[in-house]
Formats: C-alpha cells, sequence, structure tokens
C-alpha cells in the first residue's frame, strides 16, 4: 500500500497521465530526454555537440514527416503526425548525430525506411514491428551502419528513468516490463556463470551502460506491437528480455537491442489477432445529456471475448494534436451483429470526438488491434462482483448480453455509479439480467443534488463501507472495475483496505491508452 507522504504526489501525477493521451505523453517524455541531453551535451557529458544534437533531431523530424505524409497520400490513408514524430525522436536518440555526408544519409535511410515499415511492412492492416528498431536492424544488414544508443548513458539514466516510469504507469504495463526486466537480469546472470565473467560489471553495464531501460519502457511498450493479453505480453516481455543481453547469439550472430525487439514483434505478431475491419454507421442514438451510442455494421463478423477492446481509426481533416485514433471498449456482446460504442462527449472535446458525432452512413471507421484481458472467467461457478462509474459501464454490457443470450447463469452483483438518473445507461440489459440471469444491480449517485424524491438506490461514491454494505460476501468475489481512471484507483485502494488481495482485482486496463 502506498504510505501516506507519497499519495498526494502520486495523485497528482495520476491526474496528469489521466488528461493526457498516451501518444502526447510519450512525445512530452522524448522531448524532455532530447532536451537534458542538448543540456548535457553543452556541459561536455556527451559525446556531441548541442548543436549536432538539435540539427539531427531536426532532420530525422523533417524526414520522417515528409515520408509518413507521401506515404500515406500513396496508401490513401490518414496521417498520423503525432506517431512520425516519436519514431523519429526516437531515431535521435538511438542513433549518434552526424558529422559527415555518410552520417546524413544514413539518418535519412534511417528515417524513410521507419516510415516504410508502417505502411508496408504489415499484413491484414497489423504493424508487424517497431519502426525504429526494424530500420536500424534493416540498415545494420545493408550498409553496417548500427544503432550506438547514445541515450543509455549514466548522464541520461535519470531522466529515462522518469519519463519511462511516467509512460509504464499511464499504460498499466509495470508486470509486463518487470519481466522483461527480470528476464534481462537472469539471462546475465546465466551468461556470467557460463562465460566466467564478472556479475557485478555486468550487471552495471546493463543497468546503466545498455537501453534496457530504454527500451523497456518506451519501445517495448508500444501498443501496435505488443499483444493482446497479459500472458502473451509476460511471455513476449521475457523473450526480448532474454535476447537483449549481448551475450546472447546463435553461432556467430549476435544479439543487438534492436534486433531482440524485432524478434519479439514477430511472436507478438504471431500471436495477436490481425482482422482488421471496416465498420459503416448504421445507428445513432443519445443515451445520456453527454453520452451516444453508435452502432455499427461491420465488413465481416467480429469473434471476440466480451469485455475486450478495440483501436478505432477515423480520418478526419484537421485532426489535433490527440490524433485519429482512441480505444473503445465494446459494448456489444459476440451473440450480436453489429459493433456497439457507448461514447461520453465533452464540451471541449477532441476532433475525433467532433468528427464521430458527424459521422454519417457514407464514412467508414477502422477497427482493429483487438486486445484485452477485462473478460468473464472459465469458471462458471466463480463469484462476481461488478462495480461501474459512467460510461464505464460499457464491458459490463457485453458480458450481461452475453450472458443473457447465451442462458448462462452467474452469480454477479453490480455496483453502478453515476452523477444523476439521467446519466443512467443500458438500463435495459440491465434490467433484463436481473429479470433473467438473477444479477443484482445496485445504483447509486453521487451528486447529493441531483438525487430525486424516492430514489430507491444508495447513495454516495463507491467506497469500503458501501462495498461491504452492498456486498457482504466482497472477500469471496472476483472484482471488475471499469470507469474513469480516478474512480477505478480509489475502488482498488478501498478494496485493497478491505483485505481484498490484488490478484481477485480485475482493471479495465485500456483507459491507459486513450
Amino acid at each position: 500500500m502506498t504510505t501516506l507522504p507519497l499519495r498526494a504526489p502520486l495523485r497528482a501525477i495520476d491526474a496528469f497521465l489521466d488528461r493526457t493521451s498516451m501518444y502526447r505523453l510519450l512525445l512530452y517524455a522524448l522531448l524532455a530526454m532530447l532536451g537534458i541531453a542538448t543540456a548535457l551535451a553543452a556541459l561536455g557529458l556527451l559525446n556531441f555537440s548541442p548543436l549536432a544534437l538539435l540539427l539531427s533531431a531536426g532532420f530525422l523530424v523533417a524526414m520522417c514527416w515528409a515520408a509518413n505524409t507521401l506515404l500515406a497520400w500513396v496508401f490513401r490513408v490518414s496521417t498520423n503526425v503525432e506517431s512520425a514524430l516519436i519514431t523519429a525522436l526516437i531515431l535521435a536518440l538511438m542513433l549518434d548525430p552526424a558529422k559527415t555526408s555518410d552520417g546524413w544519409q544514413f539518418l535519412g535511410w534511417a528515417a524513410i525506411l521507419a516510415m516504410v515499415s508502417k505502411f508496408v511492412i504489415g499484413w491484414w492492416g497489423k504493424h508487424v514491428f517497431n519502426p525504429a528498431a526494424i530500420a536500424v536492424v534493416i540498415t545494420a544488414l545493408a550498409v553496417h551502419e548500427t544503432a550506438s544508443w547514445w541515450v543509455a548513458s549514466a548522464p541520461m539514466l535519470p531522466v529515462t528513468l522518469l519519463g519511462g516510469w511516467l509512460v509504464v504507469r499511464k499504460l498499466r504495463l509495470e508486470a509486463m516490463v518487470g519481466v522483461f526486466l527480470l528476464a534481462a537480469l537472469l539471462a546475465t546472470a546465466l551468461a556470467c556463470m557460463l562465460l566466467n565473467l564478472s556479475l557485478v560489471n555486468e550487471l552495471r553495464t546493463l543497468l546503466v551502460e545498455s537501453p534496457l531501460i530504454f527500451i523497456g519502457s518506451i519501445m517495448l511498450t508500444e501498443p501496435m506491437t505488443t499483444p493482446p493479453t497479459q500472458k502473451l505480453r509476460l511471455i513476449y516481455a521475457a523473450l526480448v528480455g532474454a535476447l537483449i543481453v549481448p551475450q546472447a547469439h546463435l553461432g556467430s550472430l549476435y544479439s543487438t537491442p534492436e534486433l531482440a525487439l524485432v524478434i519479439g514483434n514477430i511472436y507478438a505478431y504471431v500471436v495477436s489477432p490481425k482482422r482488421r475491419l471496416a465498420l459503416r454507421l448504421r445507428k445513432r442514438a443519445r443515451l445520456a445529456p453527454d453520452i451516444m451510442e453508435f452502432i455499427f455494421r461491420p465488413s465481416e463478423k467480429l469473434a471476440f471475448a466480451p469485455g475486450q477492446y478495440m483501436e478505432f481509426t477515423l480520418g478526419h481533416p484537421a485532426t489535433d494534436e490527440r490524433g485519429n485514433r482512441r480505444y473503445f471498449t465494446l459494448a456489444s456482446s459476440p451473440t450480436e451483429n453489429q459493433i456497439r460504442l457507448g461514447v461520453r462527449f465533452y464540451p471541449q472535446g477532441s476532433s475525433f470526438k467532433r468528427a464521430l458525432a458527424r459521422l454519417d452512413g457514407r464514412t467508414d471507421v477502422l477497427a482493429g488491434q483487438l486486445a484485452g484481458d477485462f473478460t468473464l472467467p472459465e469458471d462458471a461457478t466463480r463469484k462476481l462482483a461488478f462495480i461501474a462509474g459512467g460510461i464505464g459501464v460499457t464491458p459490463f454490457r457485453s458480458m450481461l448480453k452475453y450472458l443473457i443470450d447465451t442462458g448462462q447463469r452467474r452469480d454477479i452483483i453490480m455496483l453502478y455509479a453515476n452523477r444523476a438518473p439521467q446519466e443512467i445507461v443500458y438500463q435495459d440489459v440491465l434490467a433484463e439480467a436481473q429479470a433473467r440471469l438473477g444479477a443484482r444491480i445496485c445504483y447509486t449517485l453521487t451528486d447529493p443534488a441531483a438525487v430525486p424524491r424516492g430514489w430507491q438506490g444508495a447513495q454516495g461514491r463507491v467506497d469500503g463501507r458501501m462495498i461491504a454494505a452492498l456486498i457482504p460476501d466482497y472477500r469471496e468475489r472476483l472484482f471488475y472495475l471499469s470507469g474513469p481512471p480516478a474512480m477505478v484507483r480509489a475502488t482498488e485502494h478501498a478494496l485493497s483496505r478491505l483485505g481484498v488481495p490484488r490478484s481477485r482485482i480485475k482493471l479495465d486496463s485500456f483507459s491507459g491508452l486513450t
């Protein structure tokens, strides 16, 4: 449990992370690394000048932007400027600043190859490789130019640790990164034992002078090349971690950090769903004052587990800094022929949300990257507790509709929190789940001023006292939490204080990506 002195700073950090999209956070972290590196170079702590670094970084940004724009036009897809900038900055932190004409050519080819990999090296609309990693692998094989990984140095370690920690906390991938680090440490220890090397020296090199931290937090966690479920992610992390140590080799072919990541990308691609759907809007309905439901007709039937999420791409003009991609949990059940999304809108919403609100039946939305472990347990006798806040009810709508349609009765208690009665959505499915499945649905209103006369439900935010009162056998249940990040964290802490182990709490963690 977090100690009291750390709670306030962590709450402030989490509030910032909740307001910041994953791509924007990664961009901030990389820019901070580049800025600190420029200052360190000016102080003579890095082996190049600050001007050379800035010129090379600017050149990579320009090349990636130009190649990305041209390829998007050729393939007739929407550009994602933020993604191109991120790739350019990663390359700038991997490759030495150019000092000669050959150096500039190397940077140019690396930028072009990275962008080409996003559009060409992929099947069924899914990325295969991390763009920066595959670009450097190709240049190493073709022209024998390799990455120096200058970001992996003692002066850069503090900013790399901080930026990487923020990204990992945002994405909630602590377990995956932890397995990656552990695998690398164990592989290093094994190499030291077999080759009679100094364990202390090799571990220092691995932790301080290798790109272990940078790759684990910034590149390994890239959603587009990460497996879809927790178990597969841990295997992926262990594979890359074991291969990233410099002693790993096959015959005369020795591993490099970028090669280890590319091999891991191949594994992730093999075990991940490949399908990418074109969705055509069929119907739109207002469920609450600021919540709309979109019902799409997919280009083909989608097989998925209730509670999973997908990435949705909607090309639109004047795309803002948040880009043209979003992750949404599927509100529909696998038993339905449509794809349903429940979406909350805000007064100062993103360009994506504004384009979605204007969507007609002539424009396709692309859906891919099916993923998520927020699914029902295989054991049908397991007692379950669902806790939803606001639009976080969507995965539970999917689960309950699936159970209704398949005739599966499960022991379910659900707490559903909203500010006011008019914000409660999917009441038809919830009522049917009560009538046909015996599920117990408990509503609570968090705004005292919005509680109507005669209200029969609970009042107040979901806390430990409410959980203990409405779910008296909470020690026997598997908890599912979905809603605004702050609400999910507060409920998780409440359950922890009640003695519910972390292994019996599942979080709808896709929200870390948005």
